[in-house]
């Protein structure tokens, strides 16, 4: 017996240096074109699709150093303007590494789901890439952008939308959400959006807003400020500033820090209607006072406090109803919502959603708790 297990190891062991060694899809980093991020316009003239790549180049020396090439070829498809590619650099593009793709504002109008069925089938291309609206002519100028901060401009995209819950102007969303959203009963997906704006010599992509989609084709925008709100809607919101203006006799503006926020919402029938609940309660802290009115005392946190409340509950109301009226999509989730709490009803209104949600009556109530060690500090103030 003791020779048999001997025996058996033996060949699991034999077995295992045949299958440690090596990979069955290695390849020499010499003969691939490493996508960094891609970007896919269309050339109406032909109705050819144009397809733009960031390359990354390793460069040889001691230290790691890479430099990047935009190469872009057209193609009757997403994958023939790949293969075209090989034709003039005579390497296969390698997509493992693509961090970002960008969709320019056109074919987003005309529906994603063509250009998104090249992404899902290709074994390469991750679950994980982020996806991005261009608001410029072409998707191909974001990629053509100019940085000292990163390497690459998918580098620099890639890290502003890791720290979105910094800012909270726009919401980072990674293909699999996105085609989450699309394929879900009651909900309207949303994606961010890209644009450059001019630095002396650099041509800084920057990241502001989302784009608004019904079914797979946009219908439209909503800012920084709007996406914040719809953020706080769909108890998202994990961070940023508000900044409440006109506060107290002096009409000042506050920068109030958010710490934390926490929205329930609750379908209610009312004759016979979906009335929509929203309640928000969100705590702050005060990171600036651009004026010396004195709202660190109890009565000036009050003052603050209501005005803080009346302003982030206008700015929810707002967005809400340019969803409704504008674009009547549902980018909130409230037909989600109304599916997961009450079934029996959604089954009724599922089929027209569009049209409640259209009509829809919400009812808002925003909880602001003033909090943190910025309380002990008084405004500044200037002598005589």
């Amino acid at each position: 017996m003791k020779h048999i297990n001997v025996f058996f190891l033996i060949i699991v062991i034999i077995m295992n240096g045949f299958i440690l060694t090596g990979c069955w899809n290695y390849r020499e980093i010499s003969d691939v074109s490493i996508v960094h991020g891609a970007a896919i316009d269309k050339y109406r003239e032909k109705e050819k699709y144009i397809l733009t790549t960031e390359i990354i180049k390793p460069l040889a020396g001691q230290k790691f150093e890479m430099n990047t090439d935009i190469v872009s070829e057209t193609g009757d498809t997403i994958f023939d303007a790949i293969r075209n590619m090989i034709i003039h650099s005579a390497k296969k593009p390698y997509w493992s590494h693509a961090k970002i793709f960008i969709i320019s504002e056109d074919i987003a109008k005309e529906g994603v789901v063509p250009i998104l069925d090249f992404i899902v089938r290709d074994a390469e291309v991750r679950a994980d890439i982020w996806i991005l609206i261009s608001k410029e002519k072409t998707a191909k100028e974001i990629l053509e952008g100019k940085t000292k901060l990163h390497a690459t401009i998918s580098a620099h995209l890639e890290d502003k939308l890791k720290n979105e819950k910094s800012i909270s102007k726009f919401q980072a969303v990674e293909l699999h959400e996105f085609l989450k959203d699309l394929s879900s009963e009651g909900i309207s997906p949303i994606l961010p959006v890209a644009y450059v704006v001019k630095k002396e010599e650099d041509i800084v992509p920057e990241i502001y807003g989302s784009a608004v989609f019904k079914k797979d084709k946009m219908v439209g925008y909503i800012d920084g400020i709007e996406t914040r709100s719809m953020l706080l809607i769909k108890d998202e919101l994990k961070g940023g500033v508000f900044v409440i203006e006109d506060v107290g006799e002096k009409n000042i503006d506050v920068g109030l820090e958010i710490f934390k926020a926490k929205t329930k919402v609750k379908p209610i029938l009312k004759d016979g209607n979906i009335l929509m609940k929203i309640d928000s309660e969100i705590d702050v802290g005060i990171g600036e006072i651009m004026g010396d009115e004195d709202l660190i005392s109890e009565k000036g946190r009050e003052k603050l406090k209501k005005q803080a409340e009346f302003v982030i509950e206008k700015q929810m109301k707002d967005v809400i109803r340019k969803a409704q009226k504008e674009y009547e999509s549902d980018i909130f989730g409230f037909g989600s919502i109304v599916h997961r709490k009450m079934p029996h009803v959604w089954k009724k209104v599922k089929g027209k959603w569009s049209e409640n949600f259209k009509n829809l009556e919400t009812q808002i109530n925003v909880q602001i708790n003033i909090k943190g060690s910025a309380l002990t500090s008084k405004p500044i103030k200037v002598g005589d």
